[in-house]
């Protein structure tokens, strides 16, 4: 009887210095995230992960949404926006920091509506649809990024939750080395 109730005690007092994975997954409530889509339309032309030639045989790093260039691009969830202007191969950028490390980014645009510094909302509009840097046609790319690296967006937009985000697992950190 002594050494089981050391043990539950010990169990406890583990489980309660490592964390469990019911603790690491969703943020509180209070903390999350309201999301909206980005285009008026979701039509997907490549997913994050996928590889091909046409980005150096590297994976995606984003979703691409495919749309008319003038479509109106909306941010996916309130923040500050971080910068704006052009990034290489991403054409036309925007990136918006939502805080605790999670950012957006919104490549390819033919114009931007906002500037550095400015808060935004989820839903506000920021921008234009485009063709800028490499692409082979206009859409949008969008990227959420935990500090710096990129992540799957759609798990971002489209969450178990509607309407909200979860902050990614520590073990996707340490897979994505965030």
């Amino acid at each position: 009887m002594f050494w089981a109730g050391l043990f539950a005690l010990l169990l406890l007092a583990f489980t309660a210095a490592t964390g469990t994975l019911a603790n690491a997954d969703p943020l509180p409530r209070e903390r999350q995230l309201s999301i909206t889509m980005p285009t008026t339309r979701v039509n997907l032309s490549a997913k994050f992960g996928e590889t091909s030639s046409y980005w150096s045989g590297l994976p995606h790093s984003g979703l691409d949404f495919d749309g008319a260039t003038g479509d109106a691009i909306f941010t996916v969830a309130g923040g500050v926006v971080k910068e704006v202007g052009m990034r290489g191969s991403y054409g036309r950028t925007i990136t918006i920091s939502h805080g605790d490390g999670v950012a957006s980014m919104y490549a390819h645009l033919s114009a931007t509506e906002v500037n550095v510094g400015d808060q935004v909302f989820a839903g506000d509009r920021i921008a234009r649809m485009g063709a800028t840097g490499n692409v082979s046609g206009s859409h949008l790319h969008l990227e959420i990024q935990l500090r710096g690296v990129p992540t799957d967006p759609y798990g971002f937009l489209f969450a178990a939750n509607p309407g909200r985000v979860s902050d990614p697992p520590a073990w996707a950190c340490r897979i994505y080395h965030c």
